[in-house]
């Protein structure tokens, strides 16, 4: 199988989730196999699921960029016309679904492989293609200087802010990667102007210099010619990212998440709040809904609320959320942002730890939701994530005990390099858990682990599946 990798829109990227469940004890040998009939059954599901959530809202939004008359034509059309439209919308649907079918097929292969390994418990190939372009920064020519540090030398690259009109015809070559010269390539000494002497200049300057008129407005000349150089004014460039924290602007690896910030939250711009460890510990919305949907129910406890990404979807398709967490300041934060969203009356923010929390409370609720941190964006630097080594401030197995004081049924959010091993072993003997894996664009985001005989009941009556 291969791996695909497509262009991300950042602000609003295609999402796609595949599931499959597991028996706590059995043996997964029959699940690395991956048979023809596992495949279809599993894609199949997964298209429906993606093609019934999305697949309308896209259609509509291509249709109105290829046919923006469309609104006003269609309210004075004649039958033969509506029938002429018609056919073209039929027309338009039928290519546009056979083009996200591809981009499905290639995110379900990656799919096959990612579960594949996780279950054999080999090293994961993770995307380091994907994430190295996802850290490359096309807004600030500055980062030029970090590839040089970096061993690049004195290359130079193009980015989006460079003109090439500006630049000499070598520099040109040389930044589009084409060859300046045939032969071997030697370092070549900058010349210096030649200084000609100053009787020589000054009369120059007297035979040439030509006075033109100033503009009211601004003291320099309109156009000045010199020693018979033309000089023309470079256009000021608006400032870059002027918006980006401080802490963001000098470190590229948090800069990407700012490029990211509305697949966080797709009101951003309305005064969200996030510190430093949220940006990279918050669940982008689109997974965040997914997993309100299911686990919808009366009451929920968000065990780390964070700054609020799940707590406020969760307050979309619960009736009571029970957001908690040890920092205060990050639910101040969690409370401002739900208010933004229109829904904080729903949600009851709890400044305390849920590990005593779990063990003191008398409340019940329907669903606990895990999100413990995962020790910040280093644990992509591991092949295999131990889910019971390196989460915080517990192992996945203390933290499903916790848990459990509360309620069978429990979500679980986690690394996309998760042991899929160690996932299916929090559940009971013989009980069964479902596997998420949840993709933004072609690329594996996260894992969400549902566990509890609700929960996995109503993922058969969804799929249809034996």
């Amino acid at each position: 199988m291969n791996s695909h990798y497509l262009s991300t829109s950042r602000s609003n990227p295609q999402f796609y989730t595949f599931s499959q469940r597991f028996e706590a004890g059995a043996s997964c040998d029959s699940f690395c196999s991956l048979d023809t009939q596992w495949k279809e059954r599993a894609q199949q599901a997964a298209w429906l699921d993606f093609w019934q959530r999305e697949g309308h809202e896209f259609l509509e939004q291509k249709w109105h960029e290829q046919h923006p008359e469309y609104k006003q034509e269609i309210e004075l059309a004649t039958p033969e016309e509506r029938t002429a439209w018609q056919e073209l919308w039929e027309q338009h649907a039928c290519d546009q679904s056979a083009h996200f079918w591809h981009i499905f097929s290639c995110v379900f292969e990656n799919y096959q492989r990612d579960l594949a390994n996780g279950l054999q418990g080999v090293e994961q190939t993770l995307d380091d293609l994907s994430d190295n372009l996802s850290h490359l920064d096309i807004q600030q020519s500055e980062d030029s200087a970090v590839s040089a540090e970096s061993g690049g030398g004195d290359e130079q690259y193009l980015t989006a802010n460079d003109e090439p009109e500006l630049l000499d015809e070598e520099q040109q070559l040389r930044l589009l990667g084409l060859p300046t010269s045939f032969g071997v390539r030697v370092a070549r000494k900058r010349r210096k102007p030649r200084q000609r002497p100053a009787s020589e200049s000054e009369s120059d300057n007297d035979t040439n210099l030509i006075i033109m008129p100033k503009d009211e407005d601004n003291d320099e000349p309109l156009h000045g010619v010199q020693s018979r150089v033309i000089k023309k004014k470079k256009k000021k460039k608006p400032q870059k990212n002027s918006k980006i924290p401080e802490f963001m602007r000098d470190d590229i690896l948090l800069r990407k998440y700012w490029f990211r910030r509305f697949s966080l939250f797709s009101r951003f711009d309305q005064g969200i709040l996030l510190d430093r460890e949220s940006w990279f510990s918050v669940t982008p919305e689109k997974i965040a809904k997914q997993t309100a949907r299911r686990l919808a129910g009366d009451v929920i406890v968000d065990a780390f609320c964070g700054c609020g990404g799940n707590a406020i979807q969760f307050a979309n398709t619960c009736s009571r959320v029970i957001a908690i967490d040890i920092d205060a300041n990050k639910l101040a934060m969690a409370k401002q942002n739900a208010l933004i969203y229109g829904v904080a009356h729903k949600i009851e923010f709890v400044h305390a730890d849920f590990l005593q929390f779990a063990s003191s409370t008398r409340l019940r609720p329907d669903v606990v939701f895990l999100s413990p941190p995962w020790g910040g964006p280093d644990y992509l630097k591991q092949a295999t994530f131990d889910i019971e080594q390196h989460l915080l401030p517990l192992g996945a197995s203390q933290l499903m005990q916790h848990a459990r004081r509360l309620t069978e049924n429990i979500g679980f959010f986690l690394p996309r390099n998760s042991n899929i091993q160690q996932v299916i072993a929090l559940s009971h003997l013989g009980e069964q858990c479902e596997v998420e894996h949840n993709y933004l664009d072609t690329r594996l985001v996260a894992i969400t682990a549902y566990y509890g005989g609700s929960l996995v009941k109503s993922s058969r009556a969804e799929h249809h599946e034996d």
